[in-house]
């Protein structure tokens, strides 16, 4: 008899970041369907208990975890199709595709950021594990969904949990300058900035240029180059003040 099973090697390990992004590997990816009670699976499948849990499981091999949700999902459907007609998914007739079925995340290739997207499809189908490690990444700011299900749009596993999602990561407000954001979103942040702008008897810009200007005369004092300090450095600040550069800054 003729063998065409093929052995599928899993990763060890979640790999970096960096390659959890890249979409150009073949990678490994469990498929699970939660069912009530341990019936017979679909040829292409495996019932097993994990965690007191009757699934099917299928391992599958894709380009990245947003196709093996493609996948996921329309094997699902088409064990439901199936099930109306008195085949072996008809212990799936009535449910829907987010209820019971799960992609892993063994990449970690569903990572939280300022640009993540509950409705992409690699954030989709998520297993309990990768949730919790989400949501703790997010630091409140993503919860479990439980909007409407809207028909013919894929239901996400995640969704905001405030009206408008928290740029978490650090605004620059100025030279080396910045401000947390997390501590009271970005539009406090951007109200300080403006606040602490406006206490400047200066632009920044002049500001440093004076300062620049100051250490020149220091170092040429220092070389033996300026008589007169004070006489120099007056000049010095006073063609500074009257440069093209300072009166871009004022206006």
């Amino acid at each position: 008899m003729k063998h065409t099973a093929k052995h599928i090697i899993l990763p060890s390990a979640p790999i970096s970041e960096s390659e959890a992004l890249s979409t150009n590997k073949i990678r490994t990816y469990s498929i699970k369907i939660e069912l009530d009670a341990p019936y017979p699976s679909p040829k292409t499948a495996t019932t097993r208990s994990i965690d007191g849990r009757f699934v099917w499981e299928r391992l599958v091999t894709r380009n990245g975890r947003a196709e093996a949700v493609a996948l996921a999902g329309e094997w699902f459907q088409s064990l439901r199709k199936s099930g109306r007609k008195g085949g072996v998914g008809k212990v799936l007739v009535g449910k829907l595709t987010h209820e019971c079925v799960t992609v892993d995340d063994n990449w970690n290739e569903c990572l939280y950021g300022s640009n993540f997207n509950p409705k992409d499809s690699c954030n989709r189908l998520l297993d309990k594990e990768t949730i919790q490690r989400v949501m703790d990444e997010s630091k409140g700011n993503l919860k479990i969904a439980d909007s409407p299900v809207i028909k013919g749009q894929g239901y996400p596993s995640l969704e905001w949990a405030t009206c408008k999602k928290i740029n978490s990561l650090p605004i620059k407000i100025g030279f080396s300058s910045y401000s947390e954001p997390a501590k009271g979103g970005m539009k406090e942040s951007l109200a300080k900035a403006v606040k602490k702008a406006k206490k400047r008897k200066m632009s920044w810009a002049r500001e440093m240029e004076l300062k620049e200007a100051k250490a020149t005369i220091r170092r040429m004092k220092a070389k033996g180059f300026l008589q007169s300090r004070e006489k120099y450095m007056n000049d010095l600040i006073e063609r500074t003040s009257n440069s093209k550069r300072a009166k871009e800054s004022k206006a």
